[in-house]
């Protein structure tokens, strides 16, 4: 077959560095700096998704810190609104403060909070401003919890501090009146120690202490004066067991009738001498008797002189030498 036309064969790529060495040099750099945009486009959507999620898990951290604080903020005003101490602050009267205006204060106030509801809301998730937002509202409520229990306890600790201002100076009028009038003058040092240390409790028991001293000799005082009157009264009554004569209603002793007694000589008188009472009669004298007639009597003696009567009967004088008035008798 020579002669006749051969076959061709396909053309031959060039090699790479003849390849290269074929192309234009400005379309090299164009091709190089395509790639790496490509590439730098790449690694920054990366980037940008991996510090948008960061944010937004420290975002959320910093939202339930904040939750949780503001819970806690809450349960702590409504355990102290609960609370004995506080309880015990309300119970406080206006005559037990020296200023009573404190308690008219804490009421109010705790009326206040006891009716403020703030709503604590829950962290969102995905959006980073809105965790943001929330997270500073959460803070803000945190604040107003604590600051509502701070102003309430503020107002019990006022209403306290009036209280005990006001067992002090009742104390100290109670010490500064008891001087002298206690039994035991330990009780008024005890008393006055307590106001030096303003301690409530140990002031209220010694008043206590010195009040009840106060009683007890104020009694024992009181016994004895009783004692003492009683003894007054008995000293001047009468003695009730003595005998006593001599009254209107009673017989009396010690009295004897009078008698006539016939005088010495022999000269036939008689003369009338009335007894006069003799012993304890009570001070009791006999009203005077008139003097009873003489029994006639035979003449004797010295017959002085007679008459006659229309009754028949001759009426004689009888005395003696003594010069006494003599005594009339019948003559037979």
């Amino acid at each position: 077959m020579s002669g006749s036309n051969p076959v061709p064969l396909p053309p031959v790529e060039p090699s790479g560095a003849a390849r290269a060495a074929s192309k234009p040099k400005w379309l090299v750099p164009v091709i190089a700096g395509g790639a790496a945009v490509v590439v730098l486009a790449a690694g920054g959507i990366g980037g940008y998704l991996y510090w948008n999620h960061n944010q937004l898990t420290a975002a959320s951290g910093e939202c339930a810190t904040s939750y949780d604080k503001a819970v806690k903020a809450q349960g702590k005003l409504t355990e102290y609104l609960k609370s004995d101490a506080l309880k015990t602050a309300i119970a406080v009267k206006d005559s037990e403060v020296r200023d009573a205006k404190t308690v008219g204060t804490l009421a109010s106030t705790v009326k206040t909070a006891s009716n403020t509801k703030t709503d604590i809301p829950g962290c969102p998730s995905g959006n980073l401003k809105g965790i943001r937002a929330v997270t500073a509202r959460l803070d803000k409520t945190a604040d107003v919890y604590a600051k509502t229990v701070s102003e309430v306890r503020g107002k019990a600790e006022a209403v306290n501090a009036s209280k005990l201002d006001r067992t002090i100076d009742d104390a100290t009028k109670v010490l500064d009146d008891s001087n002298g009038r206690v039994e035991d003058d330990k009780v008024r040092a005890a008393l006055e120690n307590a106001i030096k240390s303003k301690d409530g409790k140990a002031i209220s028991d010694a008043v206590k202490a010195v009040n009840d001293s106060i009683k007890a000799k104020a009694d024992a005082d009181a016994k004895a004066e009783k004692e003492e009157q009683a003894a007054e009264n008995t000293a001047q009554a009468p003695d009730n067991g003595s005998s006593y004569t001599g009254d209107t209603t009673g017989g009396h002793t010690g009295y004897t009738g009078g008698g006539y007694t016939q005088p010495q000589g022999g000269n036939g008188g008689y003369t009338y001498t009335p007894q006069q009472p003799t012993g304890n009669g009570g001070g009791y004298a006999p009203a005077p008797q008139p003097a009873p007639q003489p029994t006639p009597q035979p003449p004797q003696g010295n017959n002085v002189g007679g008459s006659g009567g229309d009754d028949g009967w001759d009426t004689c004088f009888i005395g003696d030498t003594s010069g006494k008035p003599g005594v009339q008798v019948p003559c037979n």
